[in-house]
């Protein structure tokens, strides 16, 4: 029992190691394409400048605060930190999809905007529904709602992953390449959202399970 405890453990940290190096290669691909490089943060401060610096400011506790959301000694022996980390991590949940929202309307690429903008509705819901949750005190709906806010949390690091990917080897299929990029703003959260509900609800209840 002590050892697939163990196991257990070490399959958590080396989960969130994970989740943690990735979340570096994400911050540094984005400032450096975004805030370092010439002529991609706007034209003025008040047309996209500000907002995408809001974003990035918003989003950082977003990156940092989750994975200790999800700590449970943390969560059972510093309910009051665990708290303050969760409502730091609604409001800058809440404010950088807000920003999204604006950022995603605005872009250039006709075929983004509306995957974009669906993407930080949802995403918004989710974090104000698992802030509801916690204030009815029904923590299980709680969780559920945070894993689903995170999940959408973590969709532009699947995006760096799937850049990763020659597109002649994932798309080959689609040989036009205005729609290969439409094609991918959909694919980066429909995916992980549908194996979300997968693991969450659909198999659970499959199986005649309740949910995870």
């Amino acid at each position: 029992m002590a050892t697939r405890h163990r196991g257990r453990m070490l399959g958590q940290a080396a989960f969130w190691a994970a989740i943690g190096l990735l979340c570096v290669y994400y911050l540094y691909q984005t400032i450096a394409y975004r805030f370092v490089t010439p002529g991609r943060l706007g034209p003025t401060l008040l047309d996209k400048q500000l907002w995408f610096w809001v974003h990035l400011v918003f989003a950082l506790p977003v990156l940092i605060g989750a994975p200790l959301q999800f700590w449970t000694r943390l969560r059972t022996s510093r309910p009051r930190l665990h708290r303050a980390i969760g409502k730091a991590y609604v409001i800058g949940a809440t404010v950088a999809a807000l920003t999204a929202l604006y950022l995603g309307a605005t872009i250039e690429y006709e075929g983004s905007r509306l995957p974009l903008v669906m993407l930080a509705a949802i995403w918004l819901f989710f974090t104000l529904a698992a802030w509801r949750r916690a204030r009815a005190r029904d923590f299980a709906g709680h969780r559920l709602f945070m894993i689903r806010s995170y999940n959408l949390a973590l969709v532009f690091i699947w995006l760096r992953l799937v850049q990763e990917v020659p597109r002649d080897i994932l798309f080959f299929y689609i040989s036009d390449e205005g729609i290969r990029d439409t094609t991918i703003e959909w694919f980066i959260w429909v995916i992980p959202l549908l194996a979300m509900e997968l693991y969450l609800a659909w198999w659970p209840q499959a199986r005649g399970r309740r949910s995870a």
